[in-house]
């Protein structure tokens, strides 16, 4: 049992854990979450357009979730990994996620008044009580696609890692690969891939620091749900038909503040934020002495995780 978590066993070196990566996420659970988007089209027939672009880009990726949940019971290796995302008091799961949620907020309204102030954008109220459902689907549904795309990058990429290789070599790996997943987005653009590699390595930090990888599903969630549901603009290229607020049409330009394709997150703002966070995240481990966990690995640690032992039939004897 113990071979399988051994660095020597094949399936635990990088090579080998990006090839699953790719192969589960790029194609099996891609694959999964086009089939869950036809079925919601199909029993939805009758929506309005605000509803049908979370449920196309969006509501899905539950399907994704349900995915990773049950390759991690399928596969005793993995099992480990259910016991990162599982919520509960001691880890303060639902207080990270909380923090995340402000970070998240604070982080993307910062780069959204440096694109009001410089007069890139121009934004209108547009908003009724009616609204209220679709906005609580499109919060959920964004934690679910939020959700995703941490369980893949900060939780099986950075776990599987990290249990044999330094943290530091986790973090760069699965920040760089979260940065290029997104190429094929609408108006992707050299700026925008440093924007969002530097936003998984220190969504990657951020998780590490605080224990808890719900903080990265708040900060992502609000982040997201932020510039594409409150105040209408593009996350990452795609632009929501329903929001709080809406970018007037005649504005919207393209600088190094604001991408009117992409989004802030084409920007410097982005950027400045993204590093100012991950500076900070650096200087409280500092003070609390722990970066040298940065150069450790779970093995050197004492830490490895247990795979869970293969369950044997029970076998009754009479008189027992």
């Amino acid at each position: 049992m113990k071979e399988i978590l051994t660095k020597t066993h094949f399936t635990n070196r990088i090579i080998w854990i990006l090839l699953i990566w790719f192969a589960l996420y790029e194609f099996v659970d891609s694959l999964l979450t086009l089939f869950a988007g036809g079925l919601l089209k199909l029993f939805i027939p009758n929506r309005s357009a605000g509803l049908s672009f979370v449920i196309e880009y969006y509501t899905p990726l539950l399907a994704s979730c349900i995915f990773f949940i049950l390759l991690c019971m399928i596969v005793r290796k993995n099992r480990f990994m259910l016991g990162v995302i599982k919520p509960s008091r001691q880890s303060r799961s639902m207080k990270m996620l909380g923090m995340g949620l402000l970070l998240g907020f604070l982080t993307n309204f910062f780069c959204i008044l440096c694109a009001l102030i410089h007069g890139d954008i121009k934004l209108y109220l547009d908003f009724s009580v009616s609204q209220i459902p679709l906005m609580i689907f499109a919060l959920i549904s964004v934690f679910f696609q939020s959700t995703s795309e941490e369980l893949w990058c900060r939780c099986y990429l950075y776990e599987r890692i990290s249990v044999h290789y330094p943290l530091w070599v986790a973090i760069v790996i699965n920040g760089s690969i979260f940065g290029l997943m997104h190429l094929s987005n609408p108006g992707i653009s050299a700026l925008a891939v440093a924007d969002l590699i530097i936003c998984g390595l220190t969504y990657s930090l951020l998780c590490w620091y605080s224990g808890s990888i719900w903080t990265c599903f708040g900060i992502h969630t609000m982040w997201n749900f932020t510039q594409n549901f409150l105040f209408g603009l593009p996350n990452s290229g795609l632009v929501s038909e329903a929001s709080v607020f809406h970018l007037d049409a005649a504005t919207g330009i393209s600088n190094w503040i604001y991408s009117y394709e992409f989004g802030v997150e084409g920007g410097v703002p982005a950027v400045f934020i993204d590093l100012l966070l991950a500076v900070v995240i650096i200087i409280l481990a500092k003070r609390d002495g722990r970066l040298g966990e940065l150069f450790e690995s779970k093995e050197s640690r004492g830490e490895m995780p247990v795979a869970a032992p293969k369950e044997e039939p029970v076998v009754e004897f009479p008189g027992e």
